[in-house]
């Protein structure tokens, strides 16, 4: 029965290789041979992700294709970790052929960068090379698994036919004589048209996230050490200045209270008894300035439980919203001292937190126009760049960006708070061959560093 099984999965497999042989013969342009490499090769062994790349002259190598991903981030970590893989790799003698690697085979550290936990630890590095032989580019499967020699052997047939493909798509294209404009001279004066156009003036613009912030909002923190007991108000409530917001357990602050006024009264009670035995008693006047003393630390002892006990009603000093997230996440868990709770703020004075990401970054200054888009509505709303910002951070979707606020200039059409959009920022002038090249050549710059 085995071996039945084993005959079956061969058949399998080589008529697996005849419907994609037949299939990458139909591929027209190097995408679509991506797309095809690094997601229907899935249909022949299995594996975890896979990215074709493709060695560019004077930039070095470019990962092209990553499977199950429609556009790839040359600024993420695990991609930068590859591309220095790939130069290790091909510079090593079995660069042109198909082998496997794993963590333990290399240093897994390279240029500070560790093995990322989100890539599987098992490498197949399958080239691809041009007409002359020489490594053009390739691609590489990963998998938390070893690839077995059946399942490479396979995959070798395979990528015989990708690499006729690869062939055919990835030649250069040629280039244009000038012995053409000799015969067609028309050309001439619309290749002046072109520059005209390259130089014309545009005027740059950069696409970034926004988020509807609250205008200068009072934040309420916890005033003391405790646990809140309820709240008197639910996300998104109007309130007035002075309601109540929330309560804090009272428990311990009112015992205390209890058990510093007993202890006022006994000292009352025993202060008025050294003064009466005073009369008659030089020792008893003695003691009278010591049990004014501990009068006054009683009194002070209950002056304190009294002041928490009038703090464990939090109170809102300013109209507006309340913004927090639920009232779950707060009843009954322990709380220090200027902990951040909730936030008051005005719906009717907000602006605009943007988040702009290093690779859009352009030259911005403060004053700059530009338009919000929130998501579901048709009309974009005016704003002004109100503050620049200068340390980038990582975004919670783990990108480096820069944090701008933006004011809106139409002071009647305010947007709801948290309200989300694209933000379109207009920067200065510049010739429209430069809008146009200003991707690939900042490309060109991190790849090089010129």
């Amino acid at each position: 029965m085995a071996v039945n099984d084993v005959a079956q999965a061969q058949i399998e497999g080589l008529a697996t290789l005849l419907v994609l042989d037949e299939e990458i013969r139909s591929l027209t342009n190097i995408r679509e041979f991506g797309f095809f490499s690094t997601n229907e090769t899935h249909r022949l062994i299995p594996y975890h992700t896979a990215f074709l790349w493709q060695l560019k002259e004077f930039i070095g190598p470019q990962l092209m294709t990553q499977s199950g991903t429609a556009e790839i981030d040359s600024h993420a970590l695990d991609n930068q970790w590859l591309m220095q893989k790939i130069n290790l790799i091909r510079t090593s003698p079995q660069a042109k052929e198909i082998h496997q690697l794993g963590q333990e085979d290399i240093d897994s550290t390279i240029a500070g960068i560790v093995w990322p936990e989100s890539l599987p630890h098992y490498l197949l590095w399958c080239p691809l090379l041009s007409k002359t032989n020489q490594l053009s580019g390739g691609l590489i499967f990963f998998r938390e698994t070893p690839f077995t020699e059946a399942e490479i052997k396979m995959l070798r047939w395979l990528i015989s036919s990708y690499q006729y493909t690869w062939l055919v798509l990835a030649k250069p294209a040629k280039q244009v004589h000038w012995q053409k404009f000799k015969e067609k001279p028309y050309l001439a004066a619309i290749i002046f048209v072109i520059l005209a156009i390259l130089f014309f003036p545009m005027r740059l613009t950069v696409f970034a996230e926004g988020t509807v912030v609250p205008k200068e909002p009072v934040l309420i923190n916890a005033p003391m050490q405790g646990v809140i007991e309820s709240f008197a108000v639910s996300p998104g409530d109007h309130v007035k200045p002075g309601q109540l917001l929330l309560t804090f357990d009272k428990t311990d602050l009112q015992a205390a209270a209890d058990v510093s006024q007993k202890d006022l009264l006994l000292t009352k009670e025993k202060l008025r008894t050294v003064i009466n035995e005073g009369f008659s008693n030089k020792e008893s006047r003695a003691e009278i300035p010591v049990v004014q003393a501990q009068l006054a630390i009683d009194q002070a002892h209950l002056d304190y439980a009294n002041e928490m006990l009038a703090k464990t009603n939090v109170t809102t000093p300013i109209a507006g919203v309340v913004i927090f997230d639920s009232k779950e996440d707060w009843v009954g868990q322990p709380l220090q001292t200027g902990e951040r709770i909730l936030v008051i703020a005005n719906p009717e004075q907000t602006e605009l937190k943007i988040t702009l990401p290093v690779a859009n970054t352009i030259q911005l200054a403060v004053g700059n126009k530009g338009e919000f888009f929130p998501f579901g509505e048709l009309n974009p709303l005016t704003i002004q760049l109100k503050t620049l910002g200068y340390n980038a951070k990582l975004s919670p979707s783990k990108i480096l960006a820069y944090q701008l606020v933006g004011a809106f200039t139409e002071t009647d059409a305010q947007p709801q708070l948290g309200a989300q959009g694209t933000v379109k920022i207009y920067g200065q002038h510049v010739p429209f061959i430069y809008y146009l090249i200003r991707r690939p050549l900042q490309a060109l710059r991190q790849t090089l560093g010129i």
